[in-house]
């Protein structure tokens, strides 16, 4: 018992080592870092001067009011577009729906940079010239909240359509012998998936709110943006933190609380293809809903592909002469070709970082999920780490970590702290998809493998492993995604002469959109949305077959159903 004991306790400190040296030490970092500064310039105050003080109050308070009216309006944008797609695509017997769906996994995983070539090459301030008209459609904190509410909606549809699945289906057979399907609809089948909709809801307000990819294009004064802007102008540490400090704790405290939400929906429900039940019937308006989805689906989707192919045909023109370029599908394909050729280095650099950091990402995400799996302190403290991850901004986040090994230069002067960034960066969503795996693991089969006598170490590597190395490959995939993507923290910590993809790509796009871009662009979206679909599939597989499978290696527990039939006598 003692060793047992002792190796729990080992497990689950090399568990928090691995997330105090990618999250903790970067923030304590910050800290004494701006404790050793000039006070009256570090602390972000002035201590005397009124006016001063009056000055810094505002940095604060004007990013955070910009802040909260973007992300919520995303937000509510996202979930009034999103959610009733999800009841379409996921509970009716809509034409189609498979083809959407896997469209919106796909989506799901597009970077934000590409979304900005989309939509402020085409219709916003970053293209040479508008898709439709002269002047762009897309500007200030309208323009953010449209883009950013439009990335959001794949990310509802499929949270919330897992939640849809994932209601008992005898209460809806139940309440519909005695109310009408819309009603069923909404005080049954939503109010079950409540958890799945406020969790799509939070993480678009973290996503919306701690990023500064569209902001910094469009001049809105989010406090990602601010505190990138404030580190750029060489503010002291401080400073920079103070920016994003009421906000990073008002948006955790959000995300801890609705977590308690979310922990209440039964875990041992999840959606899968192998959930058989009968969809509902639009009857006759099953051809006009799935118009709908698909005019729906190619405004949200097809409208930056479109501008993006666009902008990339568009070759040739004199300009001494005023000729403009036109559009040819041989001048697509040259441009596509060349842009090709250009991203190979970058992009194979940039994969390799991400798979270290998404390998870091899947791997601490599973210890957490399996240290956290019976209620407590720790649960608490993961829950409480996560939501601080996705609460930090990234550039605030990308701060922190230069500081953390700013003098180690192995680190410092390497990929090693890029790959720290993409961890810290993925390592949320990783645990998102694992943890549901790793709670839907049974007691009964870790209980036969302790009185086999293996110990807790033994039980995680024999059974809960092997019985949830489809959600870790998930997971995986999940996290290189969302690494090769990432662009507010390695903007800030990419060390000279690393090209990372994200940050070439945003860097060239502030000299404007052209053809080359958009064609590097096109090139980065089949590459993001065939990792993206295979991320989704992986998840499929992982939770088509039940959790409850026997693992090899232990055998079920006895019982009177695992005897067998009698002996035959005689």
């Amino acid at each position: 018992m003692n060793r047992d004991r002792w190796a729990g306790r080992a497990g689950r400190g090399l568990t928090g080592l691995g997330l105090v040296l990618v999250l903790y030490w970067p923030i304590l970092a910050t800290a004494l870092q701006a404790a050793r500064g000039d006070r009256a310039v570090a602390s972000g105050f002035a201590l005397i001067d009124a006016s001063a003080f009056s000055r810094e109050a505002s940095i604060v308070s004007g990013p955070a009011f910009e802040t909260i009216r973007l992300a919520g309006l995303a937000a509510s944008g996202a979930l009034a577009v999103g959610l009733p797609m999800a009841v379409l695509l996921w509970r009716t017997d809509l034409p189609g729906r498979g083809v959407l769906l896997g469209l919106m996994a796909m989506a799901a995983f597009v970077p934000m940079p590409l979304y900005a070539a989309g939509w402020l090459g085409g219709f916003g301030n970053a293209g040479y010239r508008q898709v439709f008209g002269e002047d762009p459609m897309l500007v200030g904190w309208a323009g953010a909240t449209f883009v950013h509410a439009a990335s959001g909606v794949p990310w509802v549809v499929l949270l919330s359509g897992v939640g849809l699945r994932g209601v008992a289906p005898e209460l809806e057979e139940s309440a519909l012998l005695d109310l009408p399907a819309w009603r069923v609809l909404i005080g049954v089948t939503l109010r079950g998936a409540l958890g799945a909709v406020l969790g799509a809801a939070m993480l678009v307000l973290v996503l919306t709110s701690g990023d500064m990819t569209i902001t910094d294009f469009l001049l809105v004064r989010s406090y990602a943006e601010e505190a990138y802007v404030q580190y750029g102008l060489g503010r002291p540490p401080a400073a920079v933190a103070l920016v994003a400090a009421p906000p990073t704790l008002a948006i955790g405290l959000v995300l801890l609380l609705g977590s308690r939400v979310v922990l209440r929906v039964d875990p041992a429900r999840v959606a899968s293809p192998g959930d058989r039940r009968a969809p509902w019937g639009l009857g006759r308006w099953r051809w006009p809903a799935s118009a709908a989805a698909w005019i729906w689906a190619a405004l949200l989707l097809g409208l930056p592909v479109y501008a993006m192919a666009w902008r990339a045909g568009r070759v040739g023109g004199d300009a001494a002469s005023g000729a403009p370029p036109g559009w040819s599908i041989g001048g697509l394909g040259e441009t596509l070709a060349y842009a090709a050729v250009e991203v190979r280095g970058p992009l194979a650099t940039t994969a390799a970082v991400a798979a270290a950091g998404a390998t870091l990402a899947a791997g601490l995400a599973w210890a957490l999920a399996w240290q956290a799996r019976a209620p407590g302190a720790w649960r608490w403290f993961v829950l409480a780490s996560a939501a601080l991850m996705l609460a930090l901004p990234g550039p605030v986040s990308g701060m922190a970590l230069k500081l953390a090994y700013l003098h180690v230069p192995p680190v410092s002067d390497s990929a090693a702290i890029v790959a720290l960034g993409y961890a810290l960066r993925a390592l949320p969503f990783a645990l998102l998809v694992t943890w549901p795996a790793v709670r839907g693991v049974p007691d009964a089969f870790l209980e036969s493998a302790e009185l086999d006598g293996l110990g807790p170490i033994g039980r995680a590597w024999r059974v809960g492993l092997p019985m949830t190395r489809g959600a870790f490959l998930a997971a995986w995939l999940v996290a290189f995604v969302l690494a090769m993507g990432e662009l507010p923290i390695t903007n800030l910590v990419t060390p000279a002469g690393l090209d990372a993809l994200p940050v070439v790509l945003w860097g060239q796009m502030h000299f404007g959109v052209d053809s080359r871009i958009t064609g590097v662009g096109l090139v980065l979206l089949g590459v993001y949305a065939a990792a993206g679909g295979l991320a989704v599939g992986a998840a499929r597989m992982a939770y088509a077959a039940p959790t409850r499978r026997r693992p090899r290696a232990i055998p079920p527990p006895a019982g009177p159903e695992s005897l067998g039939p009698p002996p035959r006598s005689g």
